[in-house]
C-alpha cells in the first residue's frame, strides 16, 4: 500500500478523536471555569509527557521488531507488556512527586487525576500498536471512534454534575479503559503467542532505552510552553493560551498523526527488507504526501482564524486565541514534520540516542527564548519562543537525518503543492471582503468549502504525485 493511500485509509481513526476533543473543549471553556480547564490541560500535558518519557519506548520497540518479524507478534507483545508494567513504577512515582510539589492547593485531586490518566492510556495504546502492525484498520477505527464518542457524550454530561477537572479525567479514563479492553480481546483472538523467534532482550533494550532521553527532551520541547506559562502566569493564563493553541494544533496534529498509525510499520518493514535505498524511497513518498495535506491545512487555518475563534470559543478567549493561532500553526507544522517524518530515520537505522543529543540544544534555545519573551510579551511571546525552538530543532534534525539515511526530496511535488496552496490563498483573500460581512458561522463554513474546492481543483491541474496515487488509473497522466 502506498503512503498516501495509507494516510487516507486510516484518517477516521485520527480525525474522530480530535474532532471530539475539539467539541469537548468548546463545551468546557463555556461550562467550567478557566481555572478548572487549565488543570484539565495540565493533567493531559503531564500525563502524555510522563508516558512519552518513561513508557512509550516499549510500544515503539514492539512496533519496530514486530514489523520486521510478524511471525513473532505474540511473543513480542507478551514481552513488551511485561517490560511496560515495570516502567509503570517510575512513571507513577514521578506523577506523585510532580503533583505533590506542583499543586500545593489541590495535591490529592491532581495526583489521583494524573495517575488514572497514565494508567488508562496504556490499556488502549498496546492493542492499538498491535493493530497498527497487523494492518487492522477496522479495529483501530472502531476503537478510536468509540472512545471519541464516549468521551464527548459523557464529558459533556459530566459538566452538568460537576465543574471539577478530576471528574473530566475520570470520564476520560473510564471510556479509554473500556475501549482498550475491547481492543485487547480483539487482538488476542488473532495472535499466536507461541510461534516465531523474538529478538534477544538485549537487542530490544538496546533499541528502546535510548528513546528515553529522546522522549524526555521531546516532552520538554513539546510541553515547555504550557508548563512555563503555568509556572509564571498561572492556570488561567494557561487556559487562554491553550484554547487558541488547541484550535491551531488539533487539525495539524490529526493530519500528522496519520503518519504514525500505519506508516511507521510500513517504513520499518521496507528498511528491513530493502535496506537504505528502499527505506529512503518510502520516506520521500511520505514527505510528498505529508506536504500535500498539511501545507494547505496550515494556510487555511491561518486565513480563517478570526471567524473560527469568534464562533468556537467563549468571548473572553477570542482575543488571545486569534493572536496566537498564526504562530501556533507554523509551530505545529514544524513539530509534525520533525516528529512524524524526520524522526522515522532514527528508528530505521536504530540511532535513537542520537536524536536525544541533537534535541538538547533546541531545548536550551527554547527555554532561553521563553525567559526573554514571556515576561515582555506574555502569551504571544510564549508562542513565538516555541516557534523559535522548533525552527532550530527541525534545521538540525534535517541535516543529521540526511547524513544517516540519504532520502530524496520530492521538490517537484512540493512545488506543485505550493502552487495549489497559493491558488487557494489568493481566492480566499479575494473573497474575504465579501465573506466577512456574513454571519460568523456562514463566513467560516463558506471559507472552508471555498478553500477546499479551490485547492482540490488546483491540485487536479498541477497533479503532484499524491493526486496521481488517489485518482483512478485511467485518469492518471502516465495512462493518458
Amino acid at each position: 500500500m502506498s503512503i498516501v493511500r495509507s494516510l487516507v485509509g486510516y484518517a477516521p481513526a485520527v480525525v474522530l478523536p480530535r474532532l471530539a476533543s475539539l467539541v469537548l473543549v468548546l463545551v468546557l471553556t463555556r461550562l467550567i471555569s478557566k481555572q478548572e480547564y487549565g488543570l484539565v490541560v495540565l493533567v493531559a500535558t503531564m500525563g502524555e509527557a510522563i508516558d512519552g518519557v518513561v513508557s512509550n519506548w516499549v510500544r515503539i520497540a514492539l512496533a519496530r521488531f514486530a514489523s520486521a518479524h510478524p511471525d513473532a507478534m505474540g511473543r513480542e507483545t507478551v514481552r513488551a507488556v511485561a517490560v511496560y508494567l515495570i516502567t509503570l513504577v517510575p512513571a507513577l512515582l514521578f506523577a506523585i512527586g510532580f503533583g505533590y510539589f506542583n499543586q500545593a492547593d489541590r495535591t490529592v485531586e491532581f495526583i489521583v487525576a494524573l495517575l488514572i490518566y497514565i494508567l488508562s492510556i496504556g490499556v488502549l495504546r498496546f492493542p492499538s500498536t498491535v493493530m497498527s502492525v497487523q494492518g487492522d484498520r477496522n479495529g483501530i477505527v472502531s476503537m478510536e471512534a468509540t472512545k471519541a464518542l464516549g468521551i464527548l457524550v459523557l464529558g459533556i454530561a459530566a459538566t452538568w454534575l460537576s465543574e471539577s477537572f478530576l471528574v473530566q479525567t475520570v470520564v476520560f479514563a473510564t471510556v479509554t479503559v473500556a475501549v482498550g479492553l475491547w481492543g485487547v480481546l480483539r487482538t488476542t483472538r488473532s495472535i499466536d503467542f507461541r510461534s516465531g523467534t523474538v529478538e534477544p532482550l538485549k537487542t530490544f533494550l538496546a533499541y528502546g532505552l535510548p528513546i528515553i532521553p529522546t522522549g524526555l527532551i521531546t516532552a520538554a520541547l513539546a510541553s515547555s510552553d504550557r508548563l512555563f506559562l503555568n509556572q509564571t502566569a498561572g492556570a488561567e493564563a494557561l487556559a487562554l493560551y491553550a484554547a487558541g493553541v488547541m484550535l491551531a494544533r488539533q487539525p495539524m496534529d490529526f493530519i500528522f498523526s496519520l503518519a504514525g498509525v500505519r506508516t511507521f510499520p510500513l517504513l520499518m518493514e521496507d528498511y528491513e527488507r530493502g535496506g537504505a535505498a528502499r527505506g529512503g524511497k518510502r520516506l520521500g513518498e511520505l514527505i510528498s504526501g505529508i506536504v500535500f495535506i498539511t501545507l494547505p491545512a496550515a494556510a487555511g487555518i491561518i486565513l480563517v482564524a478570526q471567524p473560527m475563534t469568534r464562533l468556537l470559543l467563549a468571548e473572553d478567549y477570542v482575543a488571545t486565541a486569534a493572536l496566537v493561532i498564526p504562530v501556533a500553526v507554523v509551530s505545529a507544522l514544524l513539530v509534525g514534520f520533525k516528529s512524524f517524518v524526520l524522526d522515522q530515520v532514527f528508528h530505521m537505522v536504530k540511532r535513537n540516542g542520537l536524536n536525544a543529543v541533537i534535541s538538547l540544544p533546541a531545548a536550551i534555545v527554547g527555554i532561553g527564548a521563553m525567559l526573554l519573551m514571556v515576561p515582555k510579551w506574555g502569551v504571544l511571546g510564549c508562542a513565538v519562543a516555541y516557534l523559535i525552538q522548533y525552527l532550530f530543532m527541525v534545521a538540525v534534525t534535517f541535516v543529521v537525518t540526511r547524513r544517516l539515511l540519504p532520502f530524496p526530496i520530492p521538490w517537484g511535488d512540493i512545488g506543485r503543492t505550493v502552487l495549489a496552496t497559493l491558488a487557494m490563498v489568493v481566492v480566499l483573500l479575494v473573497a474575504r471582503g465579501t465573506l466577512e460581512h456574513l454571519p460568523t458561522a456562514i463566513d467560516l463554513a463558506a471559507s472552508i468549502v471555498l478553500g477546499i474546492v479551490t485547492y482540490v481543483g488546483a491540485a487536479l491541474v498541477v497533479r503532484p504525485s499524491p493526486v496521481e496515487d488517489l485518482v483512478p488509473a485511467r485518469f492518471r497522466r502516465d495512462k493518458a
